[in-house]
């Protein structure tokens, strides 16, 4: 049996990959019981120029912000 919290919980989780950053809000009524309110992907070749540079671009982080 799962215990209901008080007050629902709300979570944010960033996820910058090499392809894409992404973003998702949920709200947490237990440890099972989550529902999503947000999402947004935002393409962003973060890997592009890292591989070769060592680092990202200017350009690169810019967008990234």
């Amino acid at each position: 049996m799962t215990t209901r919290l008080a007050e629902p919980v709300n979570i944010a989780a960033i996820d910058a990959g090499s392809n894409a950053i992404r973003l998702s809000v949920a709200r947490a009524y237990s440890a099972i019981d989550i529902e999503p309110v947000y999402s947004e992907r935002f393409p962003l070749r973060l890997g592009e120029s890292v591989f070769l540079r060592q680092r990202f671009s200017e350009e690169t982080l810019s967008k990234g912000v």
